[in-house]
């Protein structure tokens, strides 16, 4: 049996929402929305390598507006690593409202991680 390590054990993160900027793409003539979260450190905003946590918008895109959410509400997401892997892809799971009952995230990582259905 593989020992469990930090490296290969199924790992869930919460990070503090904030709110939903909401984003206009004029070359795709399509809306999104990005979760603005909380930065968890001073380090984490300089080195994150996800620039796209850190909100950033491709050149014809603008905000046209920011959805307020419920405090606390939790972006939730995990990371399981393969034997022998260091690393691995980190999946979004799903979000945490306050007054809702949260699912079982390490039942849900688990089944993304063997059958993902993200689009590509």
């Amino acid at each position: 049996m593989a020992e469990t390590t930090y490296r290969n054990k199924p790992m869930i993160w919460k990070e503090l929402v904030l709110g939903f900027a909401v984003v206009e793409s004029c070359l795709y003539h399509s809306i999104r929305t990005i979760p603005i979260v909380a930065a968890s450190s001073a380090e984490e905003v300089l080195f994150t390598e996800d620039v796209t946590r850190l909100t950033k918008l491709e050149v014809d895109e603008t905000v046209k507006g920011v959805l307020p959410v419920p405090f606390p509400t939790y972006e939730v997401t995990g990371s399981m690593s393969a034997e022998g892997e260091e690393f691995s892809e980190v999946l979004l799971l799903g979000y945490e409202y306050p007054g809702v009952q949260a699912p079982d995230w390490m039942e849900i990582l688990k089944r993304e991680v063997a059958n993902p259905r993200r689009c590509v």
